[in-house]
């Protein structure tokens, strides 16, 4: 049978878990019928650990509904994180006529749902319960659980935006204090961790935070305003407006414009996956397809980190250099390694690329 309703973004109860105190997250349904109101009622699989309000409620035709779903305050940390398999949520829906017996408020669905006739069916949807946020991001860093770490980045790409430079210090210091740091350092720097440090010597350590000079990095960051037609290249680019972009280099527009970090229109647009944006750099600005930023990373690198093997492809098979390596020795299948993406992992190996890393952080 047709769903009835479907769940907005992110389709899952995305908890942000702090501990002692309670968590929430808000779903939001989607009514998929535009001529009955759909009846809902929120089950769940840990009633002593989740309370949900409303428990039950009405969607009007061809319109949304929300409910939250509250953490009772936690003494320990989860089990497993960000996925939490022995949690999750049932969403039992049918249609609702004005007409029909019972009720028609939605306080009081959950007593219509339980008065239904015997061999009465619902359409149903599954929820999984995801915990995310900076606790579990330090916690998953300090046990060295890289899976954990990417998965949870994944899920909020802007969480390490967020932290201050002195949070973000002190994470990479806990980084580095791992027994075998090198993967989890550099997953966290190629995932745009900012450390701001500006020594008087470039070769000596910051006492205050205890990071040397290896940790240096800048998080990618682009500039909106657009003052030449370079930049409206490059802001256009950033945007995935392939068409804008196309227009603007015949008529001239210069794609030589870099901003603060040394990244070009093909950077921005290989990391943000805009694949066509990518093709028309390619066939029509006449650039060097393996230029680099401050850090050395080529577009192949930002492609890769952007994990979307399409861009990948349209770059690899354009004939750039699939064993580039940025300053801190990471080559792209390196890269998609550290982030967990096989499909480009795959991608790579077949076009000749080798896993190889010169660690900069002895």
């Amino acid at each position: 049978m047709e769903a009835l309703v479907e769940v907005c973004e992110p389709s899952e109860v995305r908890i942000e878990f702090a501990l002692n105190c309670k968590c929430r997250a808000t779903v939001r349904l989607r009514s998929l019928t535009a001529t009955t109101s759909v009846a809902f009622k929120i089950q769940t699989s840990s009633p002593n650990k989740f309370l949900v309000n409303p428990p039950s409620g009405l969607i009007p035709p061809s319109s949304f509904a929300t409910f939250q779903v509250i953490l009772k305050p936690q003494s320990h940390f989860p089990r497993s994180y960000p996925r939490s398999p022995a949690d999750r949520f049932l969403i039992k829906t049918a249609e609702f006529s004005p007409n029909s017996s019972g009720p028609t408020h939605p306080e009081s669905i959950n007593s219509w749902f339980a008065s239904r006739p015997y061999g009465f069916s619902t359409r149903d949807l599954k929820l999984k319960v995801t915990f995310v946020g900076p606790l579990l991001l330090r916690h998953a860093v300090t046990h060295g659980d890289l899976d954990a770490v990417r998965n949870l980045i994944k899920r909020q790409r802007s969480i390490l935006a967020d932290f201050s430079p002195t949070q973000a210090e002190s994470l990479l210091s806990d980084a580095t204090q791992l027994d075998n740091p090198d993967d989890m350092v550099h997953l966290l720097l190629e995932a745009g961790l900012r450390i701001i440090h500006n020594p008087k010597d470039p070769h000596e350590a910051d006492t205050n935070t205890n990071i040397g000079p290896s940790c240096l990095i800048y998080f990618f960051k682009i500039e909106e305003v657009v003052v030449e037609v370079g930049e409206e290249v490059f802001e256009a680019s950033r945007r995935g407006d392939a068409t804008r972009v196309e227009a603007l280099l015949r008529g001239g527009g210069s794609v030589k414009y870099r901003d603060r970090y040394g990244l070009t229109a093909l950077h921005a647009a290989a990391f943000k996956g805009h694949k066509d944006v990518v093709g028309v750099l390619c066939e029509l600005a006449g650039l060097d397809l393996d230029c680099e930023d401050e850090e050395g990373h080529v577009p192949l690198h930002m492609a890769v980190e952007g994990g979307d093997v399409g861009t990948v492809r349209v770059l690899v098979e354009k004939g750039v250099n699939v064993n580039a390596v940025n300053k801190r020795g990471a080559t792209p299948l390196y890269m998609a390694r550290i982030w967990g993406h096989d499909d480009i992992c795959e991608l790579l190996v077949s076009r000749g690329a080798v896993y190889s890393v010169t660690s900069t952080l002895d």
